[in-house]
């Protein structure tokens, strides 16, 4: 019973546990609730009776709003459906839109294909019109450019087989035959153009042919063997125009050359003066009947030559004006200047092929007779020339007008450049062993004068000329060059030359005055090398020795005493000379005899060096160097004077002072 009352009661309820708390009976508390419950059960009915007919009122809004609700769904349900088919129509709509416009893209896309092809094949009879009937001017070629777009479209493959391609390609096929006729004869007038008198080529290129290079490669492109034609005459008509100018302008300037040095300027030939051609025989005989100078052997102004090579060509007109007060012009001078004409006019017409023709594969059949005239030209002179310098000169131009060409690509001009270079140095070692074989084969007959020798004054020029001048394509090869030069003048000079004087004396002056020449000209002209100081060691070795010759003409027993003498003075003892050892009489004598005739010994002595030597410069030097040497054995002399007589000769009367002999010596030094 327990247990079903508390599992009736709650006895965790607050009310319950306070009942308990109290000590309530739970059966009477029980009865009082279930009492309590009763009433307000009854109040509840009561207040539901009260409000039923609010009740029943709000039951029967709650069915009306109810089959208004139903209503509404209805109404929703019939909206919804409309919605979907909205919704399917919409999308039916869009699919449409898309449809259409593809189709639409499609339709313009095949307009416009169809436009181009329908513009491409259609010839317009203004097009026709004007292809056949109007002439070949700048407006012809825009009609010629339209023609070959039409040409080039109905030949496409993709184009090509088409109906109405068929339909136009004898049309198409007719026009391109007329055009091609009329752009034939055409070019074909203005190639022949280039031929006529005072024509300039290169204006005529430039402002008429360029022009119209498109119909050249509109025959190029449909007409291949019409533009074949047209680049054969064009060669052929270039080919003979420049070889014509070449040889007309090589012709005035072969007439305005002058030869310096022919076969009788080698240096070993004979020297031919004014006087001595003035003779019966002379009129019969094939030597020179005046001296042609140095000319074939100096330099000169023909070194600025090399300075030149980016300047115009010569132009012989000019220089005929000029020439009437002048020599003329040497061949160096005309090969740099057709050269410059050939690299000129080569690069002009180089650069034409390339942008009429579109490339220069006929460029050697244009200019190649030009270039082996211009070979022709050349070993021509060197067949018959004599001048090395002019040689050496074009040998140093080479390699600057080469540089020239680099940036110009022309294979033909070099190889010119190259042959010629090879030519140029053959003739020019031919000439230089000739000129070798000429010392060699000098066999002088009689003494030459003393004065300076023709031959080394030829040598001297030469070789400066030569010095002065450095091709690097043979400078390896000159120095053998220069020694077999140098070695054979030695050999004329000193074995052949000198000999042929009686007196070592003569002989001595005869190399000075030679060797002076040499060495004081290679100076002058900035050309100091292995000659200046081989030629400056030799003269100063002959230098000495004519010193010594000259003082032995008067004082030469002096001279010998000095030498003979002074070994026996050294070989005694320490102290005072042994006498016996030493010639007092042959001392005395010479002590009078210098002192009686030292002023006139000196007198005789300067005029001989001014006879032996001309030039003011060496004839100063010399004698110093004689009246020095000659101060310097008098010297030596009272010397031994001094030893052999420590207290005072018994002659010293007869002593002429140093200081005087020193004073007379500047006097005459000064007054040379």
């Amino acid at each position: 019973m327990a247990d079903e009352l508390d599992d009736e009661l709650d006895v965790h309820d607050p009310a319950v546990m306070e009942a308990l708390s109290k000590g309530t009976d739970l059966r009477k508390y029980a009865l009082e609730v279930e009492a309590a419950l009763r009433s307000v059960e009854r109040e509840s009915i009561q207040d539901y009776i009260g409000e039923s007919e609010s009740l029943a009122g709000l039951h029967t809004q709650i069915r009306s709003c109810d089959t208004v609700l139903d209503s509404m769904e209805s109404m929703l349900r019939g909206f919804q459906t409309d919605l979907a088919s909205i919704s399917a129509q919409i999308k039916y709509l869009q699919d449409e839109s898309l449809s259409m416009n593809v189709k639409l893209r499609n339709r313009k896309a095949a307009e416009s294909q169809l436009s181009s092809f329908i513009q491409h094949i259609v010839v317009p009879p203004d097009l026709i019109s004007a292809i056949c009937e109007s002439d070949v001017n700048e407006a012809y070629l825009d009609y010629v450019v339209e023609l070959n777009k039409k040409v080039t479209f109905a030949k496409d493959e993709k184009t090509a087989m088409t109906s109405a391609c068929a339909d136009m390609a004898p049309e198409l096929d007719k026009l391109r035959t007329k055009s091609v006729q009329k752009i034939r004869d055409f070019l074909v007038q203005r190639v022949a153009s280039l031929r006529k008198r005072m024509t300039n080529i290169q204006i005529l290129q430039q402002s008429v042919l360029l022009k119209y290079k498109g119909l050249f490669h509109f025959l190029t492109e449909h007409a291949p063997e019409v533009a074949a034609e047209i680049r054969d005459m064009y060669t052929t008509t270039m080919s003979a125009i420049y070889l014509k100018h070449v040889k007309g302008y090589l012709s005035e300037l072969m007439r305005l050359r002058i030869d310096p040095a022919t076969k009788s300027d080698l240096l070993g030939t004979e020297e031919w003066s004014v006087s001595s051609s003035l003779t019966a025989g002379s009129l019969f005989s094939s030597k020179p009947t005046t001296a042609r100078g140095d000319g074939a052997y100096k330099l000169g102004e023909r070194g600025a030559v090399l300075e030149s090579v980016g300047e115009p060509p010569l132009i012989p007109a000019v220089l005929q004006q000029q020439s009437k007060g002048s020599e003329g012009v040497h061949y160096e001078a005309i090969f740099r200047s057709f050269a410059a004409l050939l690299m000129d006019t080569a690069s002009c017409e180089h650069s034409f092929m390339l942008e009429f023709f579109g490339d220069a594969d006929s460029f050697d059949q244009i200019f190649g007779k030009a270039i082996f005239h211009c070979m022709e030209n050349l070993e021509a002179y060197l067949i018959a020339t004599w001048d090395a310098l002019g040689c050496v000169l074009i040998l140093e131009l080479l390699p600057k007008l080469t540089a020239v060409m680099t940036d110009k690509q022309l294979p033909l001009l070099t190889s010119f450049f190259q042959r010629a270079q090879s030519l140029v140095w053959s003739r020019f070692k031919v000439i230089m062993e000739s000129h070798v074989a000429s010392l060699a084969a000098v066999v002088p007959k009689v003494a030459p004068e003393i004065h300076p020798h023709y031959i080394a004054r030829r040598y001297a020029e030469l070789a400066a000329s030569l010095r002065r001048l450095h091709p690097p394509a043979v400078e390896s090869h000159m120095g053998a060059i220069h020694r077999a030069l140098r070695v054979e003048l030695d050999k004329l000079l000193q074995e052949r030359l000198a000999r042929l004087h009686a007196s070592r004396k003569a002989q001595a002056a005869f190399l000075v005055n030679s060797y002076e020449l040499i060495t004081s000209t290679l100076a002058e002209r900035g050309a100091r090398a292995e000659e200046s100081a081989h030629f400056e060691q030799l003269l100063d070795s002959v230098k000495a020795v004519f010193v010594e010759e000259e003082l032995a003409v008067d004082y030469a027993p002096m001279i010998a005493y000095v030498k003979q003498t002074e070994p026996l003075m050294m070989s005694g003892g320490g102290g005072a000379a042994d006498l016996s050892r030493v010639d007092v009489g042959g001392m005395e004598h010479l002590l009078r005899v210098f002192y009686d005739t030292w002023r006139g010994g000196i007198e005789a002595i300067n005029r001989d060096v001014i006879k032996s030597f001309a030039n003011f410069h060496l004839g100063q030097d010399i004698l110093k160097q004689v009246l020095t040497q000659l101060l310097l054995y008098y010297t030596r002399f009272l010397d031994i004077v001094k030893s052999a007589y420590p207290q005072g000769a018994p002659f010293a009367q007869f002593i002429l002072s140093i200081p005087t002999l020193m004073n007379e010596i500047r006097t005459f030094s000064r007054n040379f």
